[in-house]
């Protein structure tokens, strides 16, 4: 692969703050995933497997 197809003068992508909704988005996404994962323990711990 060569670099010829990245130009060397091609700008720097500005950082853009989250907003709002992404924040929002990446917390649920994060809480559903740890309960979910809590609930799996607990059920491996009642219900183990033989």
């Amino acid at each position: 692969m060569s670099n010829a197809d990245v130009p060397d003068h091609a700008p720097a992508a500005e950082v853009e703050p989250l907003l709002l909704v992404e924040k929002q988005l990446i917390g649920w996404s994060l809480g559903i995933g740890l309960v979910l994962l809590v609930v799996l323990v607990v059920l491996n711990h009642v219900v183990p497997l033989k």
